[in-house]
C-alpha cells in the first residue's frame, strides 16, 4: 500500500513538473516540438528517395516494412486467438503507409494540411494501436479464472490511479498558470492575495481528483480478497478499513468544495480573479461511494457466509 501511495505522489509531482515545463513553451513552440521530428522523418525519406534508384528502392522498402508491421503481428496471432478487434491491425497497415507516403511527399497536400498531417497521422496510428491493445486485453480476460481477473482488477485500478494523479496535477497546475496569466494581462497592480489564493484554490480543486486516485489504490488492495473466492476475517477487516477511507474521502471532497467558495467569498474584495463553483465533483463522489458500497456488500456477504457455515 505504501509503495502505491509513493507511486501516486511521484505521478502527481511528474504532472506538476510537466505543466510547469509546458508553461515555459508557447503553444506554437509546443506544437513544433512534437511535429518537427516527424517532419524530419519525412525529409529523410524524401532525400533518400531522390538520391538515386538504390535510395528510392531503399525508401520504399522502409515504408513497406514499417506499414507491414501490423500485418506481421496479425500473422503471429493464432486462429483461436483472433477476434474482430484484429481488424484494426489490418486497417493500420494502409493508414501507416499513407502517413509515411505523405510525410515524404508533403507537396501533394495543401500548405496547411502538410503542417497538420504529420502529427495528426501519428496520433491516429497510436490511437488505433492503443484501441487494439485494450480490446485484445479485454478479450483475453473474457472467461479467465477468478484469480487472474482479480489480479487484472488490481493492476487496472493502480494504473488508473497513477494516470488520474498525473492528470489532476497537470490540469490543476496548468489551470492556475492560465488564470494568473489572465490576471497579469488585465491588471497593472498585482499586489494583494490573488496569487496565493489562486494557488490554494488550485490545491483545493485538485484534492477531489487526488482523493479519487487514492480511492482507486484502496480498491486495488481488495483484489486478493476478490480473487480468494471466500472472505476470511482479515478480508472483512480490510473491507471495513477501505469503506471507512472511502467515506472519509467523500466527506472531504464535499467539505473542500464548500471551503473553496467560502474562502473566495471572504476575500472577494481583495481578489483580482475568482471562480465560484455551484456544482460538486460528481466523479470523485461516485468513485468513493461506489467503492464504499462494494466494501459494505462484501462485508455483508462475509457475515452471511459465516452464518451459513455455523448453521451447517
Amino acid at each position: 500500500m505504501k509503495k502505491k501511495l509513493w507511486m501516486l505522489t511521484g505521478g502527481a509531482i511528474l504532472g506538476l513538473l510537466a505543466a510547469l515545463a509546458g508553461g515555459l513553451l508557447s503553444a506554437k513552440a509546443g506544437w513544433s516540438t512534437m511535429n518537427d521530428p516527424l517532419l524530419s522523418v519525412g525529409r529523410g525519406l524524401r532525400v533518400l528517395s531522390l538520391s538515386g534508384f538504390g535510395g528510392d528502392l531503399l525508401a520504399w522498402l522502409v515504408v513497406l516494412l514499417v506499414s507491414g508491421a501490423p500485418l506481421l503481428l496479425l500473422t503471429r496471432i493464432g486462429k483461436k486467438g483472433r477476434g474482430m478487434e484484429d481488424l484494426l491491425l489490418g486497417l493500420m497497415a494502409p493508414v501507416i503507409f499513407c502517413w509515411l507516403f505523405y510525410l515524404a511527399n508533403p507537396t501533394q497536400l495543401g500548405e496547411t494540411a502538410s503542417q497538420i498531417f504529420p502529427l495528426a497521422g501519428g496520433c491516429t496510428v497510436l490511437s488505433m494501436g492503443a484501441a487494439w491493445l485494450v480490446l485484445k486485453l479485454l478479450r483475453g480476460l473474457d472467461g479467465a479464472p477468478t484469480q487472474r481477473l482479480a489480479a487484472a482488477f488490481g493492476a487496472l485500478l493502480s494504473g488508473c490511479a497513477l494516470l488520474c494523479a498525473f492528470s489532476v496535477a497537470y490540469g490543476g497546475t496548468a489551470g492556475v498558470a492560465a488564470q494568473w496569466a489572465q490576471v497579469v494581462e488585465g491588471n497593472t497592480d498585482l499586489g494583494g492575495l490573488t496569487l496565493p489564493v489562486l494557488i490554494v484554490l488550485g490545491v483545493l480543486n485538485a484534492a477531489p481528483g487526488l482523493l479519487v486516485a487514492v480511492t482507486m489504490v484502496w480498491g486495488s488492495e481488495l483484489a486478493p480478497v476478490l480473487g480468494g473466492g471466500t472472505f476470511d476475517q482479515a478480508g472483512a477487516e480490510l473491507c471495513g478499513r477501505v469503506a471507512l477511507a472511502c467515506k472519509t474521502a467523500a466527506q472531504a471532497t464535499v467539505t473542500l468544495t464548500v471551503f473553496a467558495n467560502l474562502l473566495q467569498l471572504a476575500l472577494v474584495g481583495e481578489l483580482l480573479s475568482a471562480s465560484f463553483s455551484i456544482t460538486l465533483p460528481l466523479f470523485s463522489l461516485a468513485a468513493s461511494a461506489g467503492l464504499f458500497l462494494l466494501c459494505r456488500c462484501l462485508q455483508r456477504g462475509a457475515v452471511l457466509q459465516e452464518d451459513n457455515d455455523s448453521i451447517i
